[in-house]
């Protein structure tokens, strides 16, 4: 049997986190060439080559991502740039054909998330957008535990992480975070909380702030929102960015009959706390053929080895919709925000979300 081609893969902005994404697929056993990379840094494409083992074809100029897409005879794309650039950057490579891995969020605004997943479908090829914790034990089995109805319906919940996050390079500029630590590392647990539950989000309201350890800063640090889903159920979402020195989560599902508790004081454990009121240990098996890494799920979609695309980009839809809502309600002083209304600026509405 013949040797199958490697996958040919362009990747744009191979910053901190998008080498360690493009090192896990160029290392993957179906194959897969980085061919070409974009950044207007060069020092980030010779850290790139040294962590690869192999050269490619470099490109420089902040509208080269165009360039390489155009001449390289590429198959996929990773987008691993600042969060405002997602946007064009998404755009023109479904235009052009390409199978895109995104890093969250995947773009800013309910309505631009929604035409990028309008796009993405009508492409025909693979999107997927990396929110980790999609394949990690303790969020799969939480998943599947609500779905088979352990703790009954969903009734509230209880979101909480907090980092010591100042918002340094351009996280910390308005021009490029889109929404400061909310929509930074907070992007992830609000995709959680819609994926465990399987719900969409209906409203929000809540404020943020800007300071850091007491120094005010250009975007939002701290944020409390009280968020309502599509099934009735209210509860609190905390993003934190002003806690010295390290990192802690804790997230709590309640149901009407028991509670699911995953926090970093626990370790990578999952609790269920039943009608009884007595708490044991989940145990944590993902289900058989589960992808390890939205990379690992890419490549196997593009080789169709598997068939479920575990994070879609109608599931950045609903994160976009969710995050819009909480950065328009603390912008507003606290008004409370129809998420509704906001994917009718799309021309969408809450089905579309589905």
């Amino acid at each position: 049997m013949a040797k199958q081609s490697p996958i040919r893969f362009g990747a744009i902005g191979p910053g901190g986190a998008g080498t360690c994404r493009i090192r896990e697929l160029a290392a993957h056993p179906l194959g897969v060439q980085v061919v070409a990379a974009v950044d207007p840094q060069p020092d980030r494409l010779d850290n790139l080559e040294k962590c690869i083992g192999y050269g490619f074809t470099r490109y420089t100029g902040q509208q080269d991502f165009k360039k390489m897409i155009d001449e390289c005879e590429l198959d996929a794309v990773g987008i691993f740039t600042p969060h405002s650039l997602h946007l064009e950057h998404v755009e023109y490579a479904i235009a052009k054909g390409m199978n895109v891995l995104i890093e969250k969020p995947m773009v800013y605004g309910s309505a631009n998330a929604m035409r990028v997943c309008r796009a993405m479908e009508a492409s025909g090829k693979v999107g997927i957008v990396h929110y980790q914790r999609h394949y990690e034990a303790q969020y799969i089995m939480a998943r599947e535990l609500i779905r088979k109805g352990v703790i009954g319906d969903v009734k509230t919940f209880f979101v909480y992480m907090a980092q010591d996050w100042s918002g340094r390079g351009w996280r910390g500029e308005p021009e490029f975070s889109c929404g400061g630590q909310l929509n930074d590392s907070g992007s992830h647990y609000q995709d959680i909380l819609l994926w465990m539950t399987d719900l969409l989000p209906v409203s929000v309201e809540g404020n943020a702030d800007q300071y850091h350890k007491g120094v005010h800063k250009d975007v939002e640090i701290n944020g409390s929102f009280n968020v309502e889903l599509s099934n009735g159920a209210s509860g609190r979402i905390l993003i934190m960015g002003d806690i010295p020195g390290g990192f802690i989560d804790d997230v709590r599902i309640v149901g009407t009959k028991g509670e699911l508790m995953m926090s970093t004081m626990h370790g990578r454990r999952l609790l269920h706390r039943n009608e009884k009121g007595e708490v044991n240990d989940v145990p944590l098996n993902c289900p058989k053929g589960w992808p390890n890494s939205p990379c690992d799920n890419f490549v196997k979609l593009i080789r169709s080895k598997v068939r479920t695309n575990r994070v879609p980009f109608i599931f950045g839809v609903r994160v976009a919709t969710l995050t819009d809502a909480m950065l328009r309600s603390a912008r507003s002083g606290g008004k409370k925000v129809e998420c509704a209304d906001l994917l009718a600026e799309a021309g969408a509405s809450m089905s579309d979300l589905t």
